[in-house]
């Protein structure tokens, strides 16, 4: 009887909680809701969007000043801020823009419309009167000519409807691709993905903004060819959610939906989308889109200088037994909370300070909805059983064309023993160069990347469901712990729609042995008997070289066409070069960012 009402009484706890934080969302959305006249309704920019690339480039050279980068993804009036500030740079010095740059420009006036400012239409040059997207030209030909009064009627989505202040615009969802990946005990094998489904995004009134993206997909493995795959949720996989069927195929489904309110400075989020903290450019060592999509509620005010975000995430855990069924084990809430403030210093600096937790199989804490808290503090107070996470990181512009980034991930510190092999300074470094046109060669850029995570990064020692993960995948950088990552790219646009790039990466990691815990895997902390200090990628070494290089070129508004080849090879004597090749073909695809890798990190 005890042990129940004990039960009845958590219960109870969690709903309190849980109504106050409901009343709490409430309260906001009336405020804003209250207030008079406000800003352009508005939602995220999906993390694919060639404005963030565009953007950035233009930052680096000088264009533009303050992008908050650090924090994706940017809501459709913040893109569109960033791009009227290099519409007046364009005034000034029109000289310093390529044709690419100048037609990138033209195509994101006409992607955000809607937002940008129709006061500053004559910041416009007199020759975009003339301009006109490819989709109005294609539709100027037979037989699609027929359908231009249904469907692409502004020539940028397929549904385009608008009642007084409601306004919709929908769009398909489509992707067919073709990788051949590595694996390191059965060698090459071959997966395809076909993807299909629907977005519509909208506003209604002043203050309301909607987004959703559903798509299903089919996928194969040459792995389980002809063969049942086993019913499990695939470590790191990014899918929580597997339907299998007895040739070998499976098929999962992934839907994003958000509903947001906006006003002046303030920007609130309720919903389904991803999220990434830090400045890295091939993975965010704090939070990624590595992890499947979780539901969440966001806070954003943006004023003058500063950008401060607070987001709380409602995960899911998975403990190593439910891994064989999702339905064998009880369920664990979990929750990721997390601040950050970005500040522009000026003279080409950007600062981001960073503190996140995570907390389970308990009710929402007050504490961590806080914006104010410093999570490390009522971390003790709550009794000291959570994963608090604190990150530094910056940008400098250090002359125009040249960008210097840098993350610190600080999973656990003492800092008496600061300079030690000690295990419990848990740390994690990323740094990198930005350079937009090199030696003067337009419409390029070379991007360099370093990546060291130091062992037990992640993990967690009270309970197993409050390690650094959502599902069974980390939520920072895909290389997990005990692991380095180096990345080089160079990259060139013939034009807007034509992009070429050359990569090589360098993948390294040290896998715990049967016998000695050194640190290699997220699901294992340190445990009484394992050695408290600790070498960097100590244990069996793993690891991956590759380089090669993709190209890809985009028909129409969405329309992407990409073919990439690898020569990749994993650690070790008698390893030899292999030829991977890939392919997709995607129309409006990915919320987040659809990398084709050709680095495998282990199962760890």
């Amino acid at each position: 009887m005890g042990r129940s009402h004990i039960r009845c009484e958590s219960s109870e706890q969690k709903n309190r909680n849980i109504k106050l934080f409901i009343a709490f969302l409430w309260t906001i959305t009336i405020t804003l809701l209250s207030v008079g006249q406000v800003f352009a309704q508005t939602v995220s920019v999906p993390l694919s969007h060639w404005a963030y690339d565009a953007v950035e480039r233009w930052e680096v050279r000088g264009f533009i000043s303050g992008v908050f980068n650090g924090s994706r993804p940017f809501t459709r009036e913040e893109m569109s801020g960033y791009i009227e500030q290099v519409w007046e740079f364009y005034q000034k010095e029109p000289e310093k823009f390529s044709e690419v740059d100048l037609n990138q420009l033209y195509y994101l006036n006409h992607e955000f419309q809607e937002e940008l400012d129709t006061g500053k239409k004559q910041l416009l040059p007199h020759l975009y009167e003339q301009w006109r997207p490819r989709l109005y030209y294609l539709f100027r030909q037979i037989p699609f000519k027929y359908l231009n009064s249904l469907i692409y009627t502004n020539n940028r989505n397929m549904i385009n409807l608008r009642y007084r202040e409601f306004r919709l615009f929908g769009d398909p969802v489509l992707s067919y691709s073709v990788q051949e990946r590595m694996e390191d005990d059965f060698g090459d094998y071959q997966f395809t993905r076909v993807s299909n489904g629907f977005l519509f995004y909208g506003f209604l009134g002043q203050n309301l903004g909607f987004y959703f993206n559903l798509t299903d997909n089919h996928a194969s493995d040459d792995r389980w060819k002809n063969q049942e795959i086993p019913f499990e949720v695939l470590e790191e996989s990014g899918w929580p959610y597997l339907t299998t069927r007895e040739n070998g195929d499976f098929e999962f489904d992934e839907n994003i939906a958000t509903i947001t309110f906006h006003h002046k400075y303030f920007y609130l989020l309720f919903g389904r989308e991803y999220n990434q903290w830090g400045t890295g450019h091939h993975g965010n060592l704090l939070l990624s889109t590595n992890a499947p999509v979780y539901d969440q509620f966001k806070l954003i005010i943006r004023y003058w200088r500063f950008k401060f975000t607070h987001l709380t995430a409602f995960l899911q855990y998975i403990s190593p037994a439910g891994r064989i069924s999702m339905k064998s084990e009880p369920h664990i809430d979990q929750y990721w909370s997390g601040n950050r403030l970005e500040l522009n210093l000026g003279k080409g600096i950007q600062l981001g300070l960073s503190e996140a937790v995570v907390y389970g199989d308990r009710s929402l804490q007050p504490g961590y909805l806080n914006p104010l808290s410093f999570f490390k503090s009522l971390e003790h107070y709550y009794g000291d059983r959570d994963n608090g996470i604190l990150g530094v990181d910056m940008e400098w512009r250090i002359r125009n064309g040249i960008k210097l980034f840098g993350e610190w991930f600080i999973d656990d510190i003492t800092t008496t023993k600061l300079g030690t092999d000690w295990y419990g300074n848990k740390f994690g470094w990323q740094t990198g160069i930005f350079w937009v046109n090199p030696f003067s060669v337009r419409d390029t850029d070379l991007m360099a990347e370093y990546t060291r995570i130091k062992p037990y990064v992640y993990t967690h020692s009270y309970r197993d469901y409050n390690k650094y993960k959502h599902y069974d995948t980390v939520l920072g950088h895909f290389i997990g712990p005990n692991s380095d990552d180096i990345f080089i790219r160079l990259r060139r646009r013939f034009s807007k729609f034509l992009n070429l790039s050359l990569e090589y990466e360098k993948y390294r990691h040290g896998s715990n042995t049967p016998e000695v815990n050194v640190g290699g895997n997220p699901d294992r902390p340190k445990e009484d008997g394992d050695s408290p200090r600790i070498n960097f990628l100590e244990g069996i070494p793993k690891g991956q070289e590759s380089f090669g290089a993709s190209i890809q070129y985009e028909f129409v508004r969405n329309l992407f066409g990409e073919l990439y080849y690898r020569r990749t090879k994993f650690q070790g004597q008698g390893n030899e070069w292999q030829d991977l090749f890939s392919m997709r073909i995607s129309l409006n695809f990915g919320f987040r960012e659809e990398k084709i890798r050709h680095i495998f990190p282990v199962n760890y």
